[in-house]
């Protein structure tokens, strides 16, 4: 049995994931967590993927159950991967019908189920909601392998649509967490006020920057904190 203050499932940006120079990823969420663990005092446990979408999340949940895993709180933290789509499939055929890789009914459905999971285990649900995207950004890192920018930008309409549709599914999280009063950390608002965005997303166009992860860190910090004053 595993016991924590706290475990984590998500994806890349709960693994504070920065590209390197070659867009190759690097983890960096090491840093964070023994800051979490030295200023507060908290034990975590990080079950967070890179690639992950709800569906590799609610299987690894339902296996840590399975093997007795206990915590007072669990942050899920997904989306991002689950609204993005096969873009080489986009680029080859622009004009059929292309869905993301988990849609939106069924991404709320099984955030529905992780959280009855985890009521059901007496452990307390904490949802996130996304932090924003460059789509300009994010479209040349889709598209540096060769695949046809022209197709792809056919298929969306405007480059934009990238933006709108991580956006949709970020607002989405935000309202289930309001209707299963849920807590939830409202990440994406701490950078949407910034004047210095384009500093705080890296080259892929959906990854933080450490400054970026700086903010993911504070919104994180500011929960504790306001949790723990009453």
């Amino acid at each position: 049995m595993i016991a924590s203050n706290v475990i984590v499932y998500g994806d890349s940006i709960m693994k504070a994931t920065v590209p390197d120079d070659d867009l190759r990823p690097k983890f960096n969420i090491g840093r964070f967590i023994e800051r979490i663990k030295t200023e507060y005092s908290i034990g975590v446990i990080n079950r967070a993927r890179y690639g992950a979408t709800i569906n590799k999340g609610i299987k690894d949940l339902s296996n840590d159950l399975s093997k007795g895993i206990k915590s007072e709180h669990a942050l899920l933290e997904y989306g991002g991967n689950d609204c993005d789509f096969d873009w080489k499939a986009v680029s080859e055929a622009p004009s059929e019908v292309h869905l993301p890789k988990t849609v939106l009914t069924q991404f709320l459905s099984t955030l529905k189920s992780m959280v009855k999971l985890l009521r059901q285990a007496g452990i307390d649900p904490v949802l996130m909601t996304l932090p924003p995207i460059d789509a300009e950004r994010y479209l040349g890192f889709i598209v540096r392998g060769g695949l046809k920018r022209e197709n792809i930008l056919k298929w969306l309409g405007d480059v934009q649509t990238i933006y709108r549709f991580h956006e949709l599914y970020s607002n989405a999280i935000a309202r289930f967490a309001d209707k299963e009063d849920l807590e939830v950390i409202d990440i994406r608002s701490r950078f949407l006020d910034k004047h210095d965005f384009k500093d705080l997303i890296s080259d892929d166009g959906i990854h933080p920057t450490i400054k970026g992860y700086e903010l993911v860190y504070d919104s994180i910090a500011e929960y504790i904190r306001t949790r723990r004053a009453y």
